[in-house]
């Protein structure tokens, strides 16, 4: 056969995560100047192909498919606690289930374990100028080019071979319920290797070619395993590939990556270096079967030209379908979307704010390009969410610690969008219930209007371990209601600023002695109060808790004007009821920022202070009760620490965490607490003064392993707290220590 007619297709099978293993293909035959005329691939093989076909080199590739953005794909890490404009408030909740109740209140589970809506818009962004370049085209790319996938409806496979090439590629590598699946040409498309995970007989259809090279990445599944459910899956959804090919004008570079998961995606280098050396080791069969070499001067020429005729990316409209008139202004508006000339970049942190609210549940964006105008539309399918939304959730601790929690919210979203909630927790320490309110104006300046009713206790008594307990007779108690209306800005992806009025009733209930009986009565303190107040929030934290990246920025001035009544119990030692009006200033600043980071080590530090002109109460215990609190652990919320209240402080410390293991980390946090001046007992009726100015801090320390599972954190930690008794502790938690706000936060 004349080495001048020869033409070559490389086919590159699924594989999960060790599908990457085509890259170091790709590097062996272009280092060794094999021509590849043609290119076929399924799921991963597809992904890796297209790259190829618009004109990558394997380099490029390689630099691609191990970067902190390919990795964000593969995970969704969408980060929604950073890209929440809102900051909304954060709770304890694990786990949200959406639901209807036009549908016999039918739960909507998730269909997908991956959030999809990364990979989705940066497939639109990286495969868009491409199919524009080619006429939506795949024989007219860089090198012709050709996927598949299933349709599940029909049992058909799909050979995908013009419209769009990223939502071609997008379908190709929907592992089922890994990753949402998508509509093409009103076909829902899965995976190409539930019906053929080696497409060598696509290549020979459809290109006729003279070589055929298979890149295979993964072989047909094991036996199930009755304790892998991921195995049970591969197994009932993916048919049998046939992975042979005719000797005379085929070569097969089966790549060996030992037992790894199909989505293991912590070992990307790893998977190209075996792909290449796999290549390699077949290099002399190659070169025997494919006399011809490439040129790769020309080949760069060709990927220039190409790349030249990709028109930019940009859009004068924005076609949004899906959803009604109402709801579509309303997404175009948050948007921040004119009518005016715009670039895919100029949208594209509202576009992904946008896909964090509740009250959306899926955007699938594609940008069609307009030969005549010369310049693209882009189209959004949206997806609207149920307008139910349940989330449970709370905290599982060996300490007093332990937590209920559930939610429950309707959602609307029109000209303009809103929610109505209620939560609850339920605890030995902390019990709550809470009413709100909120309405989202759209606009170039996005406000928000939110009114909250909250009624919560925190009960301080040291008892056993359990849910259910007899609560009384109670040696701490901290009632707290109120009604809070707010309104404010959101004025960055990551901050927002708000004001508003609070009207709030405080009551302490204690008893100054441990010498009481259950006949006995507490004291009682209730403190009535008007608190306006305004606040500067910025998060870019990446967890509710237990952060590594990120910063965040806390700034509140509130001025607090109420009655203070103190009624006696039947063990104080002052019998007179006394009503006392007080006036006072609170400013509270808080920052904490990850500010260095290695591939492993994480290091942060956190700052609060807290100013206060706040006078002194009846009594040194109802003082203490009312003093804002240096609380940097979770545990520490849950406890009375009166060696960290005080009106005016400094507290900051220093975080370390150790990634160990995906997932798995270990923080050392340490801490320090100093008061500008102590609340102590003047030894005279237990009455409260101030101690020396700036002495006596306390420090705190912790050293834990967490697990961050899919719903929350598992953490063990061994902490040492200043306190009376043991000031060691191991602690173990499962969920989170997230309670309502309080006023005097």
């Amino acid at each position: 056969m004349s080495s001048q007619a020869q033409r070559v297709a490389l086919v590159l099978s699924g594989g999960g995560a060790k599908g990457l293993s085509h890259v170091g293909v790709l590097k062996a035959l272009e280092e060794n100047k094999i021509p590849i005329d043609y290119i076929v691939g399924n799921s991963m093989g597809a992904l890796v192909g297209a790259l190829y076909a618009i004109g990558y080199t394997p380099a490029e590739i390689e630099k691609f498919v191990t970067s902190r953005e390919f990795n964000d794909w593969v995970s969704g890490n969408l980060e929604s606690d950073i890209y929440s404009t809102a900051i909304n408030n954060q709770d304890a909740s694990w786990v949200g289930l959406p639901f209807s109740l036009k549908r016999n209140i039918q739960t909507s589970l998730p269909s997908s374990f991956v959030s999809p809506h990364i990979m989705d818009f940066a497939v639109m962004q990286l495969f868009s100028a491409s199919s524009a370049a080619a006429g939506y085209n795949f024989d007219s790319l860089v090198v012709p080019f050709r996927c598949v996938a299933s349709d599940i409806d029909s049992t058909q496979l799909i050979i995908l071979k013009s419209g769009q090439l990223g939502a071609s590629v997008r379908a190709s590598t929907t592992f089922p319920f890994y990753i949402r699946p998508i509509r093409i040409d009103n076909r829902l498309l899965f995976d190409g290797g539930m019906y053929n995970n080696f497409p060598a007989d696509i290549a020979e259809s459809e290109f006729h070619p003279d070589i055929i090279i298979g890149s295979k990445a993964a072989g047909n599944y094991p036996p199930s395993d009755e304790s892998d459910i991921v195995s049970q899956v591969q197994n009932m959804l993916m048919r049998k590939a046939d992975f042979t090919l005719p000797a005379e004008n085929g070569v097969l570079i089966e790549s060996k990556m030992g037992k790894t998961g199909v989505l293991d995606f912590s070992r990307i280098q790893t998977y190209i270096d075996s792909g290449y050396s796999a290549a390699i080791s077949q290099m002399e069969n190659v070169r025997e079967l494919v006399a011809r070499r490439s040129d790769p001067t020309e080949l760069q020429m060709s990927r220039d030209r190409f790349k030249l005729r990709c028109p930019p990316i940009t859009f004068d409209s924005i076609i949004i379908t899906g959803v009604n008139d109402h709801q579509a202004q309303n997404i175009r508006s948050r948007l921040n979307f004119h009518n005016k000339y715009n670039s895919i970049n100029d949208i594209a942190d509202n576009y992904m704010t946008l896909l964090t609210d509740d009250k959306i549940s899926n955007i699938y964006p594609q940008l069609y390009y307009d030969h005549i105008k010369m310049d693209y539309n882009l189209h959004l399918e949206v997806t609207m969410a149920e307008k139910f939304l349940a989330h449970f959730g709370g905290n599982i601790s060996s300490s007093t610690s332990n937590e209920a929690f559930v939610s429950m919210k309707y959602m609307f979203l029109e000209g303009i969008g809103g929610q109505f909630g209620i939560n609850g927790y339920y605890g030995r320490f902390y019990s709550s219930f809470q009413a709100d309110a909120k309405l989202e104006i759209p606009g170039k300046l996005p406000y928000f209007i939110d009114l909250t009713a909250n009624l919560s206790r925190k009960d301080y008594f040291k008892s056993s371990n359990y849910f259910f307990e007899d609560p009384t007779p109670a040696f701490l108690i901290n009632d707290e209601s109120y009604v809070d209306v707010n309104t404010g800005f959101t004025i960055g992806k990551f901050d927002k600023i708000y004001m508003g009025l609070g009207a709030v009733n405080r009551s302490f209930n204690y008893y100054q002695t441990n010498n009481f009986t259950r006949n006995d009565t507490a004291d009682q303190t209730d403190f009535n109060s008007l608190i306006p107040h305004i606040c500067y929030e910025f998060n870019s934290l990446n967890r509710k808790q237990f952060a590594s990246k990120g910063m965040r920025l806390k700034i509140g001035l509130k001025y607090i004007s109420g009655s203070e009544t103190n009624t006696p119990g039947s063990v104080s030692t002052k019998p007179d009821t006394l009503n006392n009006h007080q006036r006072y200033f609170l400013v509270k600043f808080r920052y904490d920022n990850f500010f260095a980071h290695t591939k492993k080590i994480h290091f942060g530090f956190v700052a609060d202070l807290t100013a206060s002109n706040q006078p002194l109460l009846y009594n040194t215990t109802s003082t203490l009760l009312s003093s804002p609190v240096f609380v940097p652990m979770p545990e520490m919320q849950s406890m009375y620490l009166d060696r960290y209240r005080a009106f005016s402080y400094v507290g900051g410390g220093l975080k370390t965490i150790f990634d160990i293991y995906k997932n798995v980390d270990i923080r050392v946090e340490t801490f320090i607490f100093q008061p500008y001046q102590r609340i102590i007992d003047n030894g005279v009726d237990k009455e409260p003064t101030f101690g020396p100015v700036f002495s006596d801090p306390s420090f705190a320390f912790s050293t834990r392993v967490v697990y961050h599972t899919l719903i929350g954190p598992l953490s063990v930690s061994l902490n040492y707290m200043d306190r009376t008794g043991d000031k060691y502790a191991i602690m173990f938690n499962f969920g989170y220590l997230i309670f309502n706000r309080s006023m005097f936060d």
